[in-house]
C-alpha cells in the first residue's frame, strides 16, 4: 500500500511492540520496490538511454586491437645429460626472462619500429621513450608449465604475443620477435656454453703452470739436500754403520802396523850392533897380508895376491851391505807407507761419516718442505683432474650448442593471423551499456524514495506505527463527483493499540 504518513506522523513508542522486542525501522520490501517502479519508471528511461548512447560511442570510438600470438617450445637435449651435462646454469623461465629484456630493449625495439613501420600517428603525439615503453607493454611472454602445481623452474613452453591494430601487422612483428627470440636464444646458449669452456681452460692452464712451478719447486728442494731427504735415511744409516766398521777395521790395522814397525826398529838397532857377515873375511885377509909384509916385499908375488884379496873384500864389503838389515828397512819404510795410505783413508771415512751425519740431520727439513710441497701439488693435481674432465664436457656441450643439438626454442605454433579483435564483442558492449544505465536509474529511483522519507507500503506503516492496518486506499488521478484526489498519495485507517489493550 501507499502511505502519506511520515515519519514525524509515527508515535514515538508502542508498549505491546516494546514487549515483543521489534525494531524501530522502516525497511524495505521487494513488493514495495516494485511500487516505486511502477510510480517512477520514466526515471529508468534516460539512464538506460545514456548507458546504450556511452556504449554506441565507446563501440565507435574504441580501436580494434588484434593480438597474433606463437607457442615456442623449450626442446630437450638430443643427448642425453648423463653423457654430456647442460652448461645452461639458468632455469628455463629465468633464461626466458633474460632473453626477453634483450628483446624489448631499445635498440631491438627500434629496429622493429623502424622496419615495420610501426606507430605512425604515436611518433607525432608522444615521445620516443613513451612510445618504447607503449610497445613493451604490447609483447607479451606467457610461460607455460608443466605442471601448474610444481614450483619455480617447471617451464616447459611459453607463449610470445604482440598486440596491434592492424592483424596482418601484428602477425609479421610476431613472426619477428619469434625469430628474435630464436636467435637470442642460440646466441645466449653458444655464449654461455663457449664462456663456460674457455673459463675453464684458462683456469686449467692456470694450475697446470702452478703445477710445473711447484715440480720445479720439489726438484730444486731435492737437488739441494740431495742424500739428505727421507728416502735416504735409511740408505745413510747403512752407510754410516759400514763406515764406523771400516774406521775401526783401519785403527786396528794402523795399530798393529805401528807395533810391527816398533819390532822391526828394535831388530834393525840389535842387527846393527852385531858385526857384519862379510868382516871376517876381509879381517883374515888384511892379516895374511900383513905376515905376508913382515917376510917379504911389496913386490912379491904372494904379498900382490894378498894386498888384490884385501881390496877386492873391501869391495865385496862395500858393494854388498847385510841382506837382513836391508829386508828390515824395506819393511820399515812398507809399513809407514801402509800407515800414511791408511791414516788418509781414516780421514776420508771420517769426513763421509760427518757429511753423513750432517745429511741426516736436514732430513727433517727437507722432509717438512717436500711434504709442503707434495700436499699443494696434491691439491692443486685433484682441481686439475677434476677441472680437466669438467672442460672436456663443457667443450663437447659448447659444440652441441653450436650444432643445435643442445637444449633449445623451438616454435611448435607458428604466429597466427587473428581474425577478431581483442575485448569484448560490440552488442556485448551494448547490452553492458544497457544494463549499467538502467541500474542506475534504478539506484536514483530507490535513493528519491530513501531521501523523500515516505512509507512505502503497508508493511512499513505497519512497523512504523507498531499497530495492524485495518485497510489501504489506492491512489488515482481521475476526479470522483467532481472533486480530484490528489495524485500519488493514500491514506490509511488503522486502529490504535492502546496501552490498556
Amino acid at each position: 500500500m501507499n502511505s502519506t504518513l511520515s515519519p514525524s506522523a509515527r508515535p514515538s513508542s508502542h508498549p505491546a511492540a516494546a514487549m515483543r522486542g521489534e525494531p524501530d525501522s522502516l525497511g524495505i520490501y521487494p513488493k514495495e520496490i516494485l511500487g516505486m517502479l511502477r510510480r517512477r519508471w520514466r526515471w529508468l528511461i534516460a539512464p538506460t538511454m545514456l548507458g546504450a548512447l556511452a556504449a554506441g560511442a565507446a563501440i565507435a570510438l574504441r580501436e580494434p586491437v588484434y593480438r597474433s600470438s606463437a607457442t615456442l617450445l623449450i626442446d630437450s637435449p638430443q643427448i642425453p645429460t648423463s653423457l654430456v651435462a647442460s652448461p645452461l646454469t639458468d632455469v628455463a623461465d629465468e633464461r626466458i626472462a633474460k632473453i626477453r629484456q634483450q628483446i624489448v630493449s631499445r635498440e631491438s625495439l627500434t629496429g622493429l619500429i623502424e622496419r615495420n613501420g610501426l606507430y605512425p600517428d604515436e611518433k607525432a603525439k608522444i615521445e620516443y621513450p613513451k612510445l618504447l615503453e607503449a610497445m613493451r607493454t604490447n609483447v607479451g611472454v606467457n610461460l607455460v608449465a608443466a605442471n601448474q602445481n610444481q614450483g619455480h623452474g617447471s617451464t616447459i613452453a611459453f607463449m610470445l604475443s604482440f598486440d596491434y591494430p592492424d592483424a596482418r601487422t601484428a602477425q609479421s612483428v610476431t613472426e619477428q620477435l619469434s625469430r628474435m627470440f630464436l636467435a637470442e636464444d642460440k646466441r645466449f646458449r653458444t655464449s654461455q656454453a663457449s664462456g663456460t669452456a674457455a673459463f675453464l681452460a684458462q683456469r686449467s692452464t692456470e694450475l697446470r703452470r702452478q703445477l710445473s712451478e711447484l715440480d720445479s719447486k720439489r726438484r730444486a728442494v731435492e737437488a739441494r739436500y740431495a742424500g739428505a731427504l727421507p728416502t735416504d735415511v735409511s740408505l745413510s744409516a747403512q752407510s754410516s754403520s759400514a763406515i764406523r766398521s771400516e774406521i775401526s777395521r783401519t785403527d786396528a790395522e794402523t795399530q798393529g802396523l805401528v807395533q810391527q814397525g816398533g819390532l822391526l826398529a828394535a831388530r834393525q838397532q840389535e842387527l846393527e850392533r852385531m858385526p857384519p857377515p862379510g868382516s871376517e873375511n876381509l879381517h883374515r885377509a888384511e892379516e895374511r897380508l900383513a905376515r905376508l909384509l913382515a917376510t917379504h916385499s911389496e913386490s912379491f908375488p904372494d904379498v900382490v895376491a894378498a894386498r888384490a884379496e884385501v881390496e877386492r873384500q873391501k869391495a865385496t864389503f862395500r858393494n854388498d851391505p847385510p841382506a837382513s838389515t836391508t829386508l828390515i828397512q824395506a819393511e820399515i819404510a812398507a809399513s809407514r807407507e801402509r800407515i800414511q795410505t791408511l791414516a788418509a783413508r781414516r780421514a776420508e771415512l771420517v769426513g763421509t761419516m760427518g757429511e753423513i751425519d750432517r745429511r741426516v740431520a736436514q732430513a727433517p727439513q727437507s722432509a717438512y718442505e717436500l711434504n709442503q710441497i707434495e700436499r699443494d701439488y696434491d691439491n692443486i693435481k685433484r682441481q686439475y683432474d677434476s677441472l680437466r674432465d669438467k672442460q672436456l664436457e663443457a667443450q663437447v656441450a659448447a659444440n652441441l650448442q653450436s650444432e643445435d643439438k643442445g637444449e633449445r626454442f623451438t616454435v611448435v605454433d607458428p604466429p597466427n593471423l587473428p581474425l577478431h579483435p581483442m575485448g569484448s564483442a560490440r552488442w556485448v558492449l551494448l547490452l553492458q551499456g544497457i544494463a549499467a544505465g538502467f541500474f542506475l536509474g534504478l539506484a536514483l529511483v530507490i535513493g528519491r524514495e530513501l531521501l523523500g522519507g515516505t512509507i512505502h507500503g503497508a508493511e512499513s506503516l505497519k512497523r512504523a506505527i507498531r499497530a495492524p492496518v485495518l485497510g489501504s486506499l489506492g491512489t488515482t488521478s481521475k476526479t470522483l463527483a467532481g472533486h480530484a484526489w490528489p495524485t500519488g498519495r493514500s491514506y490509511a485507517a488503522a486502529s490504535m493499540t492502546g496501552a490498556g489493550q
